[in-house]
């Protein structure tokens, strides 16, 4: 917190949530749903890709593909109900098609964005399971979608800072040269986090009641 005055923190625009629960980023294009959260620890995230918007059709380019990652402790499964899925797991790009899932261990490189090809909306569902943390979860996916979108939205670049201190609370690790991610979430994500004011939670994110 003591150097928060040389990070200044950009507006936060609370995204809308609609009357189904679906939370609502980037204008529409990207919506989410909280499915389930087990006794076994596992959650279930549904995530609804508007394959006709730049944010969310614009294949590995579009806004809302997430960085290649690695995480930490928690197996992630995709499920995909409709529209198409396209992946990179280790390197090699794959597809899902309605009806078919992948599962990737923790530790494992990977990310996912909707087809443009495809010509429909992807509707996937996500569920993590595993860890000490709870990681990869609603509150992650609020607040860390929330906050780029919220930039997007003004026009605003995102504070590299501040995505590593998301990342660094859900136990992801983001592709970086010499593979200095995981070091990245300690330095920046955790310490630089914390002393320049950055937080993985925020009002703006938080649960409607």
């Amino acid at each position: 917190m003591a150097l928060s005055f040389l990070f200044p923190k950009q507006p936060l625009q609370a995204p809308v949530v609609e009357a189904d629960g679906a939370w609502v980023f980037f204008g529409g294009a990207f919506r989410t749903y909280a499915i389930s959260n087990s006794d076994d620890g596992s959650f279930t995230s549904r995530q609804i890709f508007a394959h006709s918007n730049p944010h969310t059709g614009a294949g590995r380019g579009s806004t809302a593909t997430p960085p290649y990652h690695w995480h930490l402790y928690q197996t992630e499964t995709f499920d995909v109900k409709s529209g198409v899925l396209c992946y990179i797991l280790d390197g090699k790009t794959g597809k899902l098609q309605a009806g078919e899932t992948v599962t990737i261990p923790p530790g494992h490189w990977h990310t996912f964005w909707s087809d443009p090809a495809a010509g429909v909306d992807l509707d996937v569902h996500i569920t993590v399971r595993g860890g000490p943390n709870p990681g990869f979860d609603e509150t992650f996916v609020r607040n860390f979608y929330g906050y780029l979108s919220s930039c997007t939205m003004q026009n605003i670049a995102p504070n590299p800072v501040q995505m590593l201190t998301f990342m660094y609370s859900a136990d992801v690790v983001l592709e970086m040269p010499l593979n200095l991610g995981r070091f990245a979430n300690y330095a920046m994500g955790n310490w630089l986090g914390w002393l320049g004011g950055f937080k993985s939670e925020y009002p703006a994110f938080a649960e409607r009641h």
